[in-house]
């Protein structure tokens, strides 16, 4: 099947699913659900199945996913590492954070694809424009 094709009959949603279980199946935790997620297929977003993970099988997976997109994207162009920065604070917020610390874009930082000195500048105009605040402890920021 090309690339372009759609894949109507949703055989290629089953595959991943399955794959996926699998993988939770391999990596067990007895550690209560923290995460649902729900496989659809294209072009309908017809329902295929839910995987249930724990938050370690979450973490897991979110770092998997990372570090391919870190692989496949290459040199960070200053819009895209924003928009990474962006997620990072998205992703924090989600999780019922207030603060980011700079060990948090430490963490980031082959998904940044910045240099330290582009990010610190980056989290001063992240001041400037009251998406983060100062706190007094230093390289500590409350998420506006």
């Amino acid at each position: 099947m090309k690339a372009r094709e759609t894949d109507t009959s949703g055989a290629r949603a089953r595959v991943l699913a399955a794959a996926l279980r699998n993988w939770t199946t391999l990596t067990p935790d007895t550690t209560p659900t923290t995460v649902r997620v729900q496989i659809r297929q294209p072009p309908d977003w017809q329902y295929v199945t839910t995987l249930d993970l724990t938050r370690h099988q979450h973490h897991r997976l979110l770092a998997w996913l990372r570090d391919d997109l870190t692989v496949h994207t290459g040199t960070s162009t200053p819009e895209r590492a924003a928009a990474v920065i962006n997620a990072v604070l998205a992703e924090l917020t989600a999780a019922g954070h207030t603060r980011l610390t700079t060990a948090d874009l430490v963490d980031a930082a082959d998904r940044i694809g910045r240099s330290h000195t582009w990010i610190a500048a980056h989290i001063t105009h992240l001041i400037d424009t009251g998406r983060l605040h100062e706190t007094r402890r230093p390289g500590h920021f409350r998420i506006a």
